[in-house]
């Protein structure tokens, strides 16, 4: 087993080679840069690696492309078995990183898709190799560049990571490494969060328990970023006893539409009942919630009007703020 064979096989599994070959290029001073923007570099011994962001910075809905680039920055040495890989996953929340988007756009010639083994399914959605398997030679001032234009379906922190490896003049192997994680925040697109609610009773007997559900929708058109907040002030006239959330989410190993209870989603202070809803995207069963309280009609006969409301947990335009409280009157027998 030769060397550079040794070196593929120490980082990952072997991938086919790209038909296409990757794209040499003379290196070009950052001052000489004009539109994308430097978001990071990393450098290992002669071999540095740059990302750019032809935007500057995401948005939901909006195509953007990155560049990477390595370059052999040695004056006498040349590198071998030069490779460029990446994935990409869209949001990351703080308890999990989720294998949602972004939609792949396009890729430059001479990128081509990874095995969905190569890449971590957990916090990508896929992943790219811009150079053959065997990697590419760079003599001293050259540089082999990546490209990918994306579009981010939801707002968050995103996981885009790429990463270079080499060998160096010595026959020494530096796999997986410099490499680049960037955590710039995908900036939330509007969106329209709507609620409504009912009473299991309209005329509960006083002392009786019954309940209020509520549902809580996303019609779009982009996802939420930063969750959401749901609070009801329940009026003095009631006593609460308890209460559920119920979301969809995505399961971060296949992908795929879960639904669940959330145990500590809500809590109780006071007359004062809050939960803490996960994103919606807006898209099929991913973009509703239900919260369920239940409650004692306590007091003397009357009627009980109760609003609750649906907050944005992070600065976001709701296109429609007046569907996002509904009130429910009840009147006790």
């Amino acid at each position: 087993m030769n060397t550079r064979t040794s070196f593929r096989i120490s980082i990952i599994a072997v991938v086919s080679a790209f038909a296409a070959s990757a794209t040499l290029l003379a290196v070009t001073p950052a001052s000489a840069q004009t539109g994308p923007t430097l978001l990071q570099e990393k450098t290992d011994g002669p071999l540095t690696l740059s990302l750019w962001s032809a935007n500057g910075s995401d948005a939901v809905g909006v195509n953007n492309t990155y560049t990477w680039i390595a370059t052999n920055t040695s004056a006498t040495a040349t590198l071998t078995g030069v490779i460029l890989g990446s994935h990409w996953g869209d949001r990351c929340p703080v308890d999990r990183c989720g294998p949602v988007g972004p939609t792949l756009i396009s890729l430059a010639p001479g990128c081509g898709s990874q095995n969905a083994t190569e890449f971590p399914a957990d916090i990508a959605r896929f992943g790219i190799w811009c150079t053959p398997d065997i990697g590419v030679t760079l003599q001293p001032g050259q540089s082999v560049s990546g490209s990918v234009t994306l579009r981010p379906l939801g707002a968050g922190v995103p996981d885009y990571t790429v990463y270079s490896g080499y060998i160096d003049s010595n026959g020494v192997s530096h796999p997986l490494t410099p490499a680049i994680s960037n955590h710039n925040p995908v900036a939330p697109a509007p969106t329209d969060i709507q609620m409504s609610g009912a009473a299991s009773n309209g005329s509960p007997a006083v002392g009786s328990t019954f309940t209020y559900t509520y549902q809580i929708k996303n019609a779009g058109p982009w996802g939420t970023g930063g969750g959401l907040t749901f609070v009801d002030t329940l009026p003095a006239p009631l006593t609460y006893v308890s209460s559920s959330l119920v979301q969809v989410g995505i399961d971060a190993t296949t992908g795929q539409a879960v639904q669940g209870t959330n145990p500590n989603g809500c809590t109780s202070v006071g007359q004062t009942v809050s939960c803490r809803i996960g994103d919606l995207d807006n898209a099929g069963s991913f973009n509703q919630a239900t919260v369920t309280l239940t409650v004692v009609a306590s007091g003397a006969p009357q009627q009980i009007v109760n609003t609750a409301s649906i907050h944005t947990a992070s600065p976001q335009t709701d296109s429609n703020t007046t569907n996002n409280s509904v009130t429910v009157a009840v009147t006790t027998r």
